[in-house]
């Protein structure tokens, strides 16, 4: 492998470096969805808005740094595949770190009129852009790295603590500045969120030096010393692998989609039936910290059982739960809602910890990094990305009434990704190469 013999200390001096990483840009990402339904609403719009529409447009804004996400894969996938793992990623944490910076200094609507949201748009592709380029190749490195080992998938998940991690973080700063101080109720609003996002910022800075101190991967090394690094990965990969590209993003879809619902529509769906916002993203932090090892056990498991059979018992049970979920919120009580929210992320979070191992190993070395984030990141625009705005959309502020649509919409993502990967083969034990 390159001419080095892989440790297992190095393997986790990896997995430890890219999940900070992710961590820091799924941080920085998962805040800007917070701050497009709770936030930009009231600070980017006139107060003669509509405020559903003021809503619906804020999360417009957000919705195009999922749209991005696939031109990230494109342009550090091609980085990555040419120039090594390392330099793509740190190229896309600059960028992140820049779009992150930029949005917390915005000042809002009575300042500079639209131009605020103009600019938090552009910062938002920027973010997308990043992000874009973030999984494809810490996912790469690290299983690259872990090739050898029949814990494939469990290393693999480590790349992915950066999510629930990042919305943890993105929800206790959000969360803390929603409740303290108790004197000054419009903290969050007046200016809590900015500090978040400036810590974002910082925080990139810091992840960038720590990038820096790990070594290129073995795999790609190798294929280097051959000769065979692709002179257009990511144009070539798609040309020969556009299949499997697509069936691998719709296989993933529900988990995409699923998880932003949980995790930002929620929110505002528990606001809007009369929960106190703070407390429902306590929810969403409790419950993002239980899906830390909610993650580590499938990523187990899949290397047991396999990764189709992991994936498909998560989003099976998600589609079962769909409605009750919603049902469930509207408890009103705490601990029944933690339950809910707990509940949905065994879906959402154990079928994430099982893709990092199932994409990297339907691709060879010199197109892995394009190939796994263009398979990832190719689903955003129609999951993630859309899937709150359909459901913000067709429940309104009827909650009572339109309360189906919501869990409807869980379902229908299910059930797409259930098809595709009854379609796709198992990889478990699969040799990379």
């Amino acid at each position: 492998m390159g001419g080095r013999e892989i440790s297992t200390g190095q393997v986790i001096k990896v997995a430890v470096g890219t999940s900070l990483g992710t961590t820091i840009e799924w941080y920085d990402f998962f805040l800007y969805g917070y701050a497009a339904s709770l936030i930009f609403p009231k600070l980017f719009f006139p107060p003669s808005y509509n405020p559903l529409t003021a809503l619906l447009v804020s999360l417009s804004t957000y919705a195009v740094g999922f749209v991005a996400r696939p031109v990230g894969a494109m342009i550090f996938g091609h980085l990555g595949d040419k120039l090594g793992r390392r330099t793509g990623l740190l190229w896309d944490l600059i960028l992140m770190g820049i779009g992150t910076g930029i949005i917390g200094f915005l000042p809002g609507y009575s300042q500079i009129g639209f131009l605020a949201l103009t600019i938090a748009t552009i910062s938002r592709i920027l973010q997308g852009i990043g992000v874009g380029g973030e999984w494809g190749g810490a996912t790469t490195w690290l299983t690259e790295y872990a090739a050898k080992s029949r814990w494939r998938a469990f290393w693999g998940s480590w790349v992915q603590q950066g999510v629930p991690i990042g919305l943890l973080w993105a929800s206790a700063i959000l969360g803390l500045f929603a409740t303290f101080p108790s004197s000054s109720p419009l903290a969050l609003l007046n200016y809590g969120w900015r500090i978040a996002f400036w810590i974002g910022a910082i925080a990139a800075v810091i992840g960038i030096v720590i990038r820096l101190a790990l070594l290129e991967s073995p795999l790609f090394e190798r294929v280097i010393e051959k000769g065979e690094v692709s002179k257009i990965p990511s144009i070539e990969v798609w040309r020969k692998y556009w299949s499997k590209i697509l069936l691998l993003a719709a296989s993933w879809a529900a988990q995409n989609a699923g998880f932003y619902l949980y995790s930002v529509y929620s929110v505002t769906f528990l606001t809007g039936i009369g929960f106190p916002k703070s407390l429902g993203l306590l929810s969403v932090t409790v419950s993002a910290l239980i899906g830390i090892f909610i993650t580590v056990l499938f990523g187990i498991l899949s290397d047991k059982i396999g990764r189709r059979l992991g994936m498909m018992i998560a989003f099976g049970f998600g589609l079962a739960f769909s409605f009750p979920y919603v049902l469930l919120l509207f408890s009103k009580s705490f601990s029944i809602i933690l339950l809910a929210q707990t509940l949905m992320v065994v879906a959402v979070l154990g079928s994430y910890a099982i893709i990092p191992a199932f994409f990297a190993e339907n691709f060879p070395t010199k197109y892995r990094y394009s190939g796994t984030g263009l398979s990832y990141h190719m689903a955003a625009p129609f999951a993630g990305g859309l899937a709150p705005i359909i459901v913000a959309d067709l429940v309104g502020e009827k909650y009572l009434v339109n309360w189906w649509a919501f869990g409807a919409v869980f379902a229908a993502y299910f059930i797409i990704s259930l098809i595709a990967l009854a379609v796709l083969k198992e990889t478990k034990g699969k040799e990379m190469d």
